[in-house]
C-alpha cells in the first residue's frame, strides 16, 4: 500500500506547486511593472519632446509676425519717404515752372507782349520726349532680338 501518496505528500506537493507558481507570478508581475515604468517614462519623454515642439513652433511663428511686421513697417517708411521725394520734386518742377514762365513773361513783354505757352506743356513737351525716348529704347531692344532670333535661326 505504500504506492498511494499520503496525504502529506499530496500537501507537499500542491505546496510547491503553488510557491513555484506564486514565483513566477511575481516575477512576471515585477518585470511587467518595470516594462509599464518604462513604457511610462517614454510617454512622458514623447509629451515633453510635443510640449518643446510646440513652443519652438509657436516661437517661431512669433517671430516670422514679427518680421512681417517690421517688414510692413519698413515698406510704410519708404512709400513715405518716396512721397517725400515725390512732393519734393513736384514742388521743385513747379518752382521751376513759375521761373520759367516769369522769365517768359519778361521777355514777351520785351518783345512786344506775345503770348507765352501755358506752363502745363513744357510738361507735356517733357514727358512726350521721355514717352518717345522709352519705346525707341523698346523698339531698338525688341529689333535686337528680332534680329538675333534671325540670326540663330539663319
Amino acid at each position: 500500500m505504500t504506492a498511494q501518496p499520503t496525504h502529506a505528500d499530496v500537501f507537499g506537493i500542491a505546496s510547491e506547486l503553488c510557491v513555484s507558481t506564486i514565483t513566477e507570478v511575481e516575477g512576471a508581475l515585477a518585470s511587467q511593472r518595470m516594462s509599464d515604468a518604462a513604457e511610462a517614462f517614454r510617454h512622458q519623454e514623447e509629451e515633453i519632446l510635443k510640449a518643446e515642439m510646440a513652443r519652438i513652433a509657436a516661437e517661431n511663428e512669433e517671430h516670422e509676425r514679427q518680421e512681417r511686421l517690421k517688414q510692413l513697417e519698413q515698406d510704410r517708411l519708404d512709400i513715405e519717404a518716396a512721397e517725400r521725394q515725390l512732393r519734393i520734386r513736384k514742388q521743385a518742377l513747379r518752382n521751376a515752372q513759375e521761373g520759367r514762365d516769369v522769365c517768359d513773361d519778361d521777355s514777351n513783354s520785351d518783345n512786344g507782349g506775345g503770348v507765352s505757352a501755358p506752363a502745363g506743356n513744357q510738361v507735356r513737351h517733357i514727358l512726350i520726349h521721355s514717352v518717345y525716348s522709352l519705346l525707341t529704347v523698346m523698339s531698338d531692344i525688341s529689333g535686337n532680338n528680332k534680329g538675333q532670333d534671325e540670326a540663330s535661326t539663319g
